[in-house]
Parts: structure tokens; C-alpha cells; sequence
């Protein structure tokens, strides 16, 4: 079975070399700039690059895999022309299968979607990456399950409403934790501080956040009503007023549910 890969971003590198690593042949890597194609094609030497979306004129593949930005995903579909009887999926955790289905007849379509945070620079451990696949056809399920399987212990079937939901919840895991953990280095920083301070701390949160449920263990002064101490942080963050907004914004969500406790205990 050959893999076409579509993009060569943070989501394509890392697919190229899970997928090589699994012992899958890589048949063709596409990209807008060939230099782009080229760097990535160093982690599959047997990939023909291109920047063409006619796949008809390149080496055959049996799954093209569309791990391109959510934003360029329709007008790309508008553009690609693919082989008829291979199977098409992208990599989105938002984007509908639909749109896949209304814009490439006569190819089976689906969505292999990885859980993960991906960057060039920093390698990753499939194996233990959930993939969620949803398809157009039993053929392309069987297919696509197939080849999550040689990547990861953890391939889930998903339906797209279900799936989008996932990615709502993955953002604030994963996209809004990291941005406080940069606004965290940011004052550390101005204050001549370092960062490593914080690793023990950060290290026992989210450690903790999976022995129990994190409302439950939630502390600071927030959740303990201390205003003394939050009046003290605003006076603080005066000087970075967009720092001060996210503060109180996340204060008072944080306050929000520790009324709800009693509530929130009984669903538990």
C-alpha cells in the first residue's frame, strides 16, 4: 500500500516519518513550493515531490493523506484532481467528511485525524497517538484503520459532530495551557527569574489532572476566595494589561464552577 502525502507542515513531517517508520512506502510528496517537498522528502528518499495537484501525472498511490492548513483545505479541493478509486482523507479535526464527499466524486474519502501537537523540530512517539477515523465506505474504514494501526495502539472511529466536540476540549488542553505556560515564561522572564522554577509545579498539575478530576483538585487563590491576594496580582499586572484581562477572565471562570462544586460533586 503507498501513501500520497498532501502538505509539509508540522502534521505532514511527522506523518512522512511515522509512516516510513512503519515500513509503508511514502509514493509521493506534494507541497505549494518545492523546496518545501524537498526537506521533507529527506525522511522519504523514495517520494517523488511535486507542486502539481494534477495526481494523475505522478507516481501512483493507493491513500492521499490532506494535511494541510483548515483554512486552505476547500480551495485546494477546488484545485487537486486525483486518480479515481483511491482513497482521499484529511487530517482536520474540524472539517466536515462532506466536504471531501461534494468535492471529489469517484474517489472514496474519509478523515485521519491524529490527537496530537505536532512541531518540526520536536519528535513524537506514535504509538500511543489516538487517530480518529471516520469514512465514506466500509472499504476505505478497513483501509484507513489499517494504516492507523501501523502507527498507533489507538485508533477510534468518529463521527464528525463527535469529533469536533474532541477538538473544542483539545484546544483548551493543549493550545490555550501552552499559551499560559508562554505568558507564565514571559513575566518570569521580565522579572529575571527562571523559567525552570515552574517545572516542578507544572510537572505536578498535569500529573495530577489525570489521577483526579481537575475541578475537584483545583487551588490558588481563585478557588479559596482570597481577594486580598488577587487585588495584590491585578495591581501587578497593571503594566501588562493583556496579561491582566486573561487573569480576571480565568478568575472569575475559576470562582464560577467552585460555586457549582456541590453540583458539579453530585454529576460526578
Amino acid at each position: 500500500m503507498k501513501v500520497g502525502i498532501v502538505g509539509a507542515g508540522n502534521v505532514a513531517t511527522h506523518l512522512v516519518k511515522g509512516l516510513v517508520k512503519a515500513g509503508m512506502e511514502v509514493s509521493v510528496i506534494n507541497s505549494r513550493t518545492i523546496a518545501s517537498a524537498q526537506s521533507l522528502a529527506q525522511h522519504a528518499p523514495a517520494a517523488a515531490i511535486t507542486d502539481s495537484l494534477n495526481f494523475k501525472l505522478s507516481p501512483p498511490a493507493d491513500i492521499y493523506l490532506l494535511a494541510v492548513p483548515d483554512r486552505t483545505l476547500p480551495q485546494l479541493l477546488q484545485e487537486v484532481n486525483f486518480p479515481e478509486g483511491v482513497i482521499v482523507a484529511h487530517t482536520s479535526g474540524t472539517q466536515p467528511l462532506e466536504l471531501l464527499m461534494s468535492s471529489l466524486p469517484g474517489v472514496e474519502t474519509g478523515v485521519f485525524y491524529p490527537l496530537q501537537t505536532f512541531s518540526k523540530e520536536k519528535d513524537v512517539d506514535w504509538k500511543p497517538i489516538p487517530i480518529c477515523i471516520e469514512t465514506s465506505s466500509q472499504h476505505a474504514e478497513l483501509t484507513l484503520v489499517n494504516l492507523g494501526r501501523l502507527l498507533s495502539n489507538q485508533v477510534v472511529l468518529m463521527n464528525g459532530e463527535t469529533r469536533r466536540k474532541l477538538h473544542v476540549a483539545a484546544v483548551f488542553a493543549c493550545n490555550f495551557t501552552n499559551h499560559l505556560w508562554g505568558v507564565a515564561q514571559d513575566l518570569l522572564q521580565k522579572a529575571e527569574l527562571p523559567v525552570n522554577l515552574l517545572e516542578p509545579l507544572v510537572q505536578e498539575t498535569v500529573q495530577k489532572a489525570f489521577q483526579f478530576p481537575p475541578f475537584s483538585v483545583q487551588t490558588g487563590p481563585a478557588k479559596r476566595g482570597d481577594s486580598i491576594t488577587i487585588d495584590a496580582h491585578v495591581q501587578l499586572l497593571q503594566s501588562e494589561p493583556q496579561y491582566l484581562q486573561l487573569y480576571q477572565v480565568l478568575t472569575k471562570s475559576i470562582q464560577t464552577v467552585a460555586e457549582s462544586e456541590p453540583f458539579l460533586g453530585k454529576q460526578a
